[in-house]
């Protein structure tokens, strides 16, 4: 199942995007476009990323964030890992900048694969060579070999 999640990802080497609430944007867009949800679907889905970032920041510290939701109309789980080498400000848990983003987007209706993609990706996000290496590679190619390399032998 990571596997699948690892070749459908949406890869974005550089957020254009200057605040944490055009990179949501920016990044849902993205996962639209990549056939997680149809279009109607994306004001809501965007209430609710604003609502969850207003209850807790979903800044996890070391320059990562993992902002998540679940939606009716999500088709299937869709995971969007961007990179900002700016920074972006996200009210993270350490009060520094975040610059690697990773958007998980999934149906309401199957809450067991959101909960075993975002475990997935914590690991990730602890990991300080996976965070090194992705802000070193040049390109997408490049980001979704080192996903390969990280996701579990299923």
């Amino acid at each position: 199942m990571i596997g699948q999640l690892v070749e459908r990802a949406a890869l974005v080497a550089q957020i254009e995007a200057k605040t944490k609430e055009g990179a949501l944007k920016e990044l849902l867009a993205v996962a639209q476009t990549a056939g997680s949800f149809p279009a109607k679907t994306m004001k809501g889905l965007q209430k609710r990323l604003g609502e969850r970032e207003a209850i807790g920041s979903t800044g996890l510290g070391n320059g990562v964030a993992v902002p998540h939701v679940k939606g009716d109309d999500v088709q299937a789980v869709t995971l969007v890992l961007a990179r900002s080498k700016a920074g972006l400000e996200w009210q993270a848990i350490d009060g520094r900048a975040v610059h690697i983003v990773f958007l998980l987007v999934s149906p309401a209706n199957d809450p067991e694969t959101h909960l075993r993609c975002l475990r997935w990706i914590s690991t990730l996000a602890r990991s300080a060579d996976f965070r090194r290496f992705l802000l070193d590679v040049k390109d997408e190619a490049a980001m979704r070999e080192l996903l390969r390399e990280m996701a579990p032998k299923e």
